[in-house]
């Protein structure tokens, strides 16, 4: 038994060419009694800044005194790419959750992925939230078998099982016996509260689900569907896409044909592509607003082969 706490501190990475020092900040939960440690990682990818205000809003709801085990929390890990509202890391133009477990002589990326492995080493569990990204809105969260009363609990209508991509720091907790999720949730500016409080809401369940919260966790949604086979549809051509479906009607299914949405271009106003469900049925995941800038082989629409869905 120790006593209850909660500490912020700073953990160096590395010194970059122009003498700023880079770092990761590390929110660190310490409960009166021994039990998990829940890792929460947020801005992994730095047009997703959902997660960092995400997990900002879960560690401001948990009071330690209430908290069995130890959650260790890095809500930005990669403040470049945050700085730049860009899914990479500028300085040396990686994905961030394509290069764990990283190098300590690598580059900045490298870097990172190597110190966030260094943090979160004890971890027994993992919550790595991600969303749509600047310009579009997801909802689903990934089904991995060592995780999956976590996914369950976290409340998504839509699981994803699938493998998980290597080099991500999912796959890294997940190689080491830890349990681990991804959630995805919103993004593109739309419906921010709603997604904020629900992976706030997700998280306390999942918390509450492995005994580090009291309370009785609540039940999966009904509807809750697993599926997997997810596809992103990236457009050919760039130029504005005029989507068909707002963020409103993510999990809609869909009739293999319909027009998610069409790209004209801005000079001309001609019609240059038609993008439309693949699947029969195809399950709505990820949209954008009704207009925005698309670039070719950007994230236009993401859709679930709803053949392959089952009830959870």
């Amino acid at each position: 038994m120790s006593a209850p706490s909660r500490t912020v501190e700073q953990v160096p990475v590395t010194t970059l060419a122009d003498g700023h020092r880079l770092g990761l900040t590390v929110h660190t939960l310490r409960g009166a009694h021994d039990g998990p440690h829940l890792a929460l990682v947020g801005g992994i990818h730095g047009d997703e800044p959902l997660g960092p205000e995400t997990v900002r809003r879960i560690l401001a709801t948990v009071d330690p005194a209430e908290l069995t085990g130890t959650i260790t929390a890095v809500p930005v890990a990669n403040p470049l790419a945050l700085a730049a509202l860009h899914r990479n890391t500028p300085l040396d133009g990686l994905n961030l959750n394509r290069v764990f477990p990283g190098n300590r002589t690598g580059s900045v990326t490298e870097q990172i992925a190597a110190v966030l492995c260094e943090i979160l080493a004890d971890s027994t569990h993992l919550i790595d939230f991600h969303s749509g990204g600047n310009f579009a809105t997801v909802d689903y969260s990934y089904l991995h078998e060592a995780g999956a009363d976590m996914s369950r609990a976290y409340g998504c209508s839509l699981l994803y099982s699938h493998d998980s991509y290597v080099g991500s720091a999912t796959d890294w907790a997940l190689r080491r016996g830890a349990n681990a999720m991804v959630s995805e949730l919103g993004g593109g500016g739309q419906r921010i509260d709603h997604y904020l409080d629900k992976g706030v809401s997700g998280a306390t369940n999942v918390l509450r689900t492995l005994g580090m919260l009291p309370g009785s966790p609540s039940a999966p949604p009904v509807d809750q569907t697993i599926v997997t086979t997810l596809t992103v549809i990236q457009p050919r051509v760039g130029g504005v896409l005029l989507s068909e479906f707002g963020a409103d009607q993510i999990g809609k299914s869909l009739a293999a044909g319909t027009v998610l949405g069409r790209i004209l271009s801005p000079y001309t106003f001609e019609e240059l592509e038609v993008i439309t469900a693949p699947y029969e049925p195809s399950i709505l995941v990820l949209t954008r607003e009704s207009m925005t800038n698309v670039a070719p082989g950007d994230y236009g629409f993401m859709v679930a082969d709803g053949a392959t869905a089952r009830p959870a």
